[in-house]
């Protein structure tokens, strides 16, 4: 063994007799455990990043697509028969007053009706005292006689035969003066002259009403005004007839707007054969504005103005866009789509509902409210189909 062995070993049994210093290696124990955790806890970190590099991007991709898919509630258009009806209050007015006056003057000798009476068209209203103009019709119709017979005698000619004839017409017109006639049923309205009075053709002696022809008169808000036209159906209904109705026509649509109240005034022609209706009387109405069977009908939240055109969002699911075949089961593919901005062409327009006259077809879906902005292929999730507008 050489000398440098023999030294090597010597040290070496010297370290190993030598009394240990447990202390100092406890410190650095510690140290050392530390130092691996950190080390470890950094490469871990490094490791998921370099992952989430190499590895990761498509799974980021998917994930950002699933948080742009927007829900949507969709209408499914369809066909539908289409009314549009306007409900109005109102008042039943137009009944014919006339006042009641002689062409003539006298006593008055008869006034055959009370106040509120019913009277008959030919009935004897009021007259006068008749005895001059009775005399008057009987003188003329004995000269009218006599002249006729000198007449065929030869003794005149025929001009004094017309004169004749003239006279007996004006006194015959003359006692008929003395009477007021009813030209149509109606009721004595009123009643301000008393028998007994002497009375000239100035003087009103009373009112006749006729409710033959009444009116049922309404107050249409502008807003509606541009939808009632001449001829439009309605059914009335009164307070005081709790279960019957009245049809009728619009007859007059006033020209005008009234400044204070906005509305416009329309009467609605009615019969009233039984005079039941009466002047003042509380009054319904549902006019029938518009009808179409089988109009193409969506919501009014469905669509938007933009200058002065109308534009839906037609939503196709994904496998309609695609060209796909899905199963059945596969909801999440179904409940997948694709917007498309249409342009449509609006025929009617209520507050509710639109009558479409160009741009979709029965059976496409379109989003049901617009609560924001959307564009051609924006990707949506379709929560719910809607088939009905209410």
């Amino acid at each position: 063994m050489s000398e440098k062995m023999k030294e090597y070993l010597d040290k070496l049994k010297e370290l190993i007799t030598e009394k240990i210093p447990y202390d100092k290696i406890k410190k650095n124990y510690i140290w050392i455990i530390s130092g691996v955790l950190v080390l470890t806890f950094v490469l871990a970190h490094t490791v998921g990043k370099i992952k989430n590099v190499l590895f990761g991007e498509k799974e980021v991709k998917e994930m950002v697509e699933f948080q742009e898919t927007i829900p949507v509630k969709v209408y499914k258009v369809k066909l539908m028969d289409f009314k549009d009806s306007l409900p109005v209050m109102g008042r039943i007015e137009g009944f014919k007053e006339i006042e009641l006056r002689f062409d003539g003057k006298g006593i008055m000798e008869s006034f055959n009706f009370e106040e509120g009476e019913r009277i008959l068209e030919g009935d004897i209203i009021a007259s006068l005292d008749q005895k001059d103009a009775i005399l008057k019709l009987k003188y003329a119709s004995l000269e009218l006689e006599k002249v006729n017979k000198m007449h065929e005698l030869g003794g005149v000619d025929k001009m004094a035969v017309d004169q004749k004839k003239l006279e007996y017409e004006s006194s015959k017109r003359d006692l008929e003066k003395t009477n007021i006639y009813a030209t149509a049923d109606g009721y004595l309205g009123s009643k301000e002259k008393d028998v007994g009075a002497f009375i000239t053709s100035q003087d009103k002696i009373g009112a006749f009403v006729d409710f033959a022809e009444v009116y049922a008169v309404f107050d249409v808000i502008e807003e509606d005004s541009s939808k009632i036209e001449l001829g439009q159906n309605a059914e009335i209904f009164l307070d005081a007839y709790p279960g019957a109705s009245y049809t009728g026509t619009v007859d007059i649509v006033s020209p005008m707007i009234e400044g204070r109240t906005r509305t416009q005034k329309i009467r609605i022609e009615l019969e009233n054969d039984e005079n039941k209706l009466k002047p003042g009387m509380f009054a319904r109405a549902i006019i029938n504005m518009y009808e179409k069977k089988d109009a193409l009908i969506i919501p009014t939240s469905s669509f938007k103005k933009k200058e002065n055109k109308y534009f839906v969002y037609v939503v196709k699911r994904v496998e309609e866009e695609e060209g796909e075949n899905f199963d059945e089961e596969d909801t999440a593919a179904e409940e997948m789509g694709i917007v498309e901005e249409r342009e449509v062409k609006i025929e009617y327009l209520t507050h509710d509902m639109a009558e479409i006259g160009k741009g979709l077809e029965e059976g496409e879906m379109i989003i049901r409210e617009l609560h924001r902005e959307y564009k051609n292929e924006d990707k949506v999730e379709i929560t719910e189909v809607q088939e009905t507008i209410f």
